[in-house]
């Protein structure tokens, strides 16, 4: 190998301390770009740590080619250039450091851990520079002023590595990056071993020369990283549209089949049966007083037993068939081996004893009363709609006799729907009478943390049995085919709302509604609504128009035409209960909607379930990149809100602000939000 002087060395070492400067500083803006679009907190890390290491670099080069051309600064400003330079080297190591655990482990340390890192950083780089200048000269010899800069890396490099290995997710990027970290420990093991124990002729050569391997090194790891976020991305997206089919057939709360993937099963169990001479036993067991458990409880309380429920009937002794959640508190359990009566009461009174064993919820411990409606093929019917609603009355009988017994359908009970038609009269005349009351939900906007709208919510004020939910009412409704009526009502009383704001204070807070399915089929829908502002004199986009995912998807052709008729008038059109139909990725970006609502049954479980997290990264990243705001509903903790804050959502809404408040309530809020000086955001951020 040829000589090389001092100047060919100082030569070399400046122009690859200069590359990794440019290398370094790109890759920072690189990953600050990447932090924007992924949202991964990882490389928000690297890109401090590149920025700090391509400043430390910047010094190196600075120091080498002072050096090669001759110039000599005064001692104190080069013992000032090396001290930046370690602090930089150090601070660049702790940030490597910090990403590498998010990026494994997919969580973020704490404020405090991660202050007390920066603080040990801080001394150890202090240790390291005191150390270096400890001799009398003041002058730096190149074991003193290069070995910190190779044993400390290679130490953290190897440990990161092994990390990675133990704990790396699948996929070729980190694998990547795991091999070019453990190749650059190793490069740096092997200089910090020439300096402590030769004195060979090519050191100068060996130290001006080891950069050009770390730039090769720094260019695999960039390709990794990029290789690692595109197969996240895939993945989550993969992951996202496994979670919406899921979705589609089982409730999102417990994980058992739903409605859906009851109806759809039932025929395929009366087919088995029919050809081998078996019974279906279809059981309803329906949970009494559930609303004063909620009330207890709260909602996310109420929550841990309807899952408590599930779990239970999924591990009963005798395995069912199937176990689905059919609406709130009322399971089906489906057998296909039970031709007697008597087994099949026996079957039942074992079920209503496993489900009143006492559960523990939040140090409390309820007990429950279940009834139980059964019907049976090839008694009561054939087809899965006939079954389920004549299991339905069989329940309905079963809680009216008593709040645990066990009722087998029989000829007659059909009756008890003339009890519904003797309801008509009297929500007819609590229509007339105006005992139907709007109660407004407010909704925060997360940049500008201020009030940005409200969501409208029914109560029935019933002259004798007081303030009803629409849990109470809203089932008649539907079923005396009043939901027409009610909606305009809704939307009537929102209009008359926002025209009386807009004549007191001068401004407009936008308010939602909820369209039912029978609403948005209307063929006069838009008429309707244009006939509306037009009467009050109101901006069309104040009226937020809501409409589940399921209904947008019944007729796709027909709702999009609805929608887009409606965004053309000025309307702002969202998506309510995002996440639990059956197409929600992939036909989003098809939907001409303003905003999505992500469905509560997401937000309940972030902080246990990582897998949600990941899904409403995807939507929300999504709807971003389509153009559309994302609201999240049902927030009721601080970590909740965090974590959305975090994941990127626009606005929030739920009982961790306020619960649904009387419309007086709501405009001292406003009131109070204009003495702060704050008036409505612009209609493309509060609503669009």
């Amino acid at each position: 190998m040829p000589d090389l002087d001092l100047v060919t060395s100082l030569a070399i070492e400046t122009l690859t301390h200069v590359i990794q400067t440019l290398m370094l500083l790109g890759f920072a803006g690189l990953l600050r770009f990447y932090l924007k679009s992924y949202q991964q907190a990882y490389l928000g890390d690297w890109s401090v740590a590149c920025l700090s290491y391509g400043a430390s670099e910047l010094i190196r080069a600075v120091l080498t080619s002072s050096a090669l051309i001759g110039t000599n600064y005064p001692e104190w400003i080069t013992q000032s250039l090396y001290t930046g330079s370690i602090f930089l080297h150090y601070l660049a190591l702790t940030y490597i450091a910090l990403g590498a655990y998010n990026a494994i482990k997919e969580r973020h340390l704490s404020q405090t851990t991660r202050h007390l890192l920066l603080l040990i950083t801080t001394l150890a780089a202090s240790a390291t520079i005191a150390w270096m200048f400890s001799n009398q000269t003041g002058e730096l010899s190149l074991f003193e002023s290069e070995l910190p800069r190779f044993i400390v890396p290679a130490l953290l490099f190897l440990g990161i590595a092994l990390f990675m290995f133990l704990r790396i997710p699948p996929g070729l990027g980190p694998k990547i990056v795991a091999s070019a970290f453990t190749f650059l420990a190793i490069k740096n093991l092997i200089l910090s071993a020439v300096l402590l124990f030769t004195n060979t002729i090519y050191l100068d050569w060996v130290i001006s020369t080891q950069g050009l391997f770390t730039i090769v090194f720094l260019t695999i790891i960039m390709v990794g990283i990029v290789i690692w976020l595109l197969e996240s991305e895939r993945s989550t997206s993969f992951y996202a549209v496994q979670r919406a089919e899921y979705l589609h057939t089982h409730d999102a709360l417990t994980g058992v089949a739903n409605r859906h993937q009851l109806v759809s099963k039932i025929p395929v169990l009366v087919d088995y049966c029919r050809s081998n001479n078996r019974h279906l036993s279809v059981m309803l067991l329906g949970v009494s007083r559930f609303k004063s458990v909620n009330e207890r409880l709260g909602i996310r309380g109420g929550d841990q037993v309807l899952k408590e429920i599930a779990r239970r009937l999924q591990q009963f002794k005798r395995k069912p068939v199937t176990v689905a959640r059919i609406s709130g508190d009322v399971f089906a359990v489906i057998f296909d081996h039970l031709k007697s009566r008597r087994h099949i009461i026996e079957l039942a009174t074992e079920l209503q004893h496993e489900l009143s064993r006492p559960i523990e919820v939040n140090q409390r411990q309820i007990t429950l009363s279940v009834g139980v409606g059964i019907s049976r093929y090839p008694q009561h019917g054939v087809n899965a709609e006939i079954l389920l609603n004549k299991a339905t009355l069989a329940l309905t009988d079963a809680k009216r006799q008593n709040a645990s017994n066990i009722t087998f359908y029989e000829r007659g009970m059909d009756d008890a729907f003339s009890q519904l038609i003797d309801m008509e009269p009297i929500l007819r005349k609590a229509f007339k009478n105006n005992e139907f009351v709007i109660y407004l939900q407010p909704q925060f906007d997360f940049d500008y943390q201020q009030l940005c709208g409200f969501e409208a919510l029914i109560r029935w004020q019933h002259p004798e049995r007081g303030l009803l939910s629409p849990a109470e009412f809203i089932p008649h409704i539907e079923q005396l085919g009043l939901t027409e009526l009610l909606d305009n009502w809704v939307l009537e009383r929102a209009a008359e709302i926002l025209a009386d704001w807009n004549k007191r204070f001068s401004h407009v807070w936008p308010i939602a509604v909820n369209l039912s399915a029978q609403q948005f089929q209307q063929s006069k829908l838009v008429e309707h609504l244009t006939g509306l502002v037009d009467n009050y004199q109101l901006d069309a986009s104040y009226l937020e128009l809501e409409i589940t995912e399921t209904v947008a998807m019944s007729d796709l052709s027909n709702g999009m035409d609805v929608i887009r008729r409606l965004r053309d008038l000025g309307f702002k059109v969202a998506i309510d209960d995002f996440g639990t139909g059956h197409s929600s990725l992939a036909y989003l970006r098809s939907l001409p909607i303003n905003k999505i609502k992500i469905d509560r049954s997401f937000v309940s479980e972030l902080q246990v379930n990582r897998t949600d997290a990941t899904i409403l990264k995807a939507m929300i990243r999504l709807a971003h990149g389509l153009g559309k705001r994302v609201i999240a509903e049902g927030i009721e903790t601080q970590d909740q809100q965090d974590i959305l804050q975090q994941l990127g959502c626009d606005m929030m809404q739920g009982y961790f602000y306020s619960p649904p408040i009387k419309l007086e309530l709501a405009e001292q809020l406003i009131e109070n939000e204009l003495k702060l000086g704050r008036e409505p955001l612009p209609a493309s951020l509060a609503t669009a």
